[in-house]
């Protein structure tokens, strides 16, 4: 009699596998929003850290090689200014970057190029300064209680992951099931108009669910979700691009079956900024509508 095979020695699916991983950086990213402080800020640096490597693998494929100095010390510097809440010295740290960006690329060996400059300008925005929004949002609102469960950043950051990563999810399965229309073929051939407007949809829902609870009214939640859902697609798209023009499949394979770090975080990047800008600005009404509402005499 033949031997049956022995189906629990069998490999399982890379499906499966794409969907645990993906399960375990979610919920390593839940527990790094709840502890807050120094674990928050370490996932940020490290964000630095890899997304620059992987940057940086994509700028080689075009002969662009940025300043690793620079990036890297004004990033660590911004970083780090967000955490201890010195919001005042960001904008003269990120003016001496780019002026000491110029300077080290000036005496380079062998001689830098214009390409070298942006990629050094580029990189110390999009892997430093962006995910350093995601500090300041933390930290955003008074810590009243130690309890971070009751901190109203933790509950900010949490709705914005929460709505684009399930307006990814919503994406994903509308484009598959009734994607027709491309998005933008040129640049991602595979996503479709069905799909972000299956995003937008579940994005918002999700937003408005987090409205129950404070301290989100039903309007700003509506809003601030499509405001990050399409930013969010926006920003999934720029890094197609980057990598559709450098010749790249993925950014890096830091995750496997999910590509880099960059691949995952794409749709993040820009959101941080915006939800902290509209929570400071609009809900919270503090910073420049202060100016603006003192300016016109409110």
């Amino acid at each position: 009699m033949a031997e049956q095979p022995d189906n629990s020695l069998k490999p399982s699916s890379p499906r499966k596998h794409r969907v645990g991983i993906g399960f375990a950086i979610a919920f390593s990213i839940f527990l790094l929003i709840i502890a807050g402080g120094w674990f928050w800020t370490g996932a940020v640096l490290f964000t630095l850290y890899q997304g620059f490597k992987e940057l940086t693998a994509i700028f080689k494929a075009k002969k662009i090689f940025p300043s690793q100095l620079i990036v890297l010390t004004v990033g660590i510097i911004l970083i780090l200014l967000a955490h201890f809440g010195k919001t005042q010295y960001l904008l003269p740290m990120l003016t001496l970057g780019i002026v000491s960006g110029f300077i080290r690329l000036l005496f380079r060996k062998p001689v830098a190029t214009i390409n070298d400059i942006g990629g050094t300008l580029l990189a110390m925005f999009y892997v430093a300064f962006l995910p350093m929004h995601y500090i300041l949002l933390r930290n955003l609102g008074p810590s009243i209680t130690a309890n971070p469960l009751e901190q109203p950043g933790t509950y900010y950051v949490f709705f914005t992951c929460a709505v684009i990563a399930m307006a990814d999810v919503g994406a994903y399965y509308s484009g598959k099931t009734l994607g027709k229309t491309a998005l933008y073929p040129e640049i991602s051939p595979k996503k479709t108009r069905e799909g972000a407007i299956g995003g937008l949809v579940v994005g918002c829902i999700i937003g408005c669910l987090f409205a129950l609870s404070e301290p989100f009214t039903l309007v700003h939640a509506l809003i601030l979700s499509v405001l990050l859902v399409i930013t969010a697609q926006l920003g999934d798209l720029s890094e197609s691009l980057m990598k559709r023009d450098a010749g790249v499949k993925d950014s890096g394979g830091i995750f496997m079956g999910h590509g880099g770090l960059l691949d995952r975080l794409d749709s993040y990047l820009f959101c941080g900024a915006l939800s902290y800008y509209y929570i400071h600005w609009i809900i919270l009404q503090q910073g420049l509508s202060q100016e603006i509402f003192s300016l016109f005499g409110f």
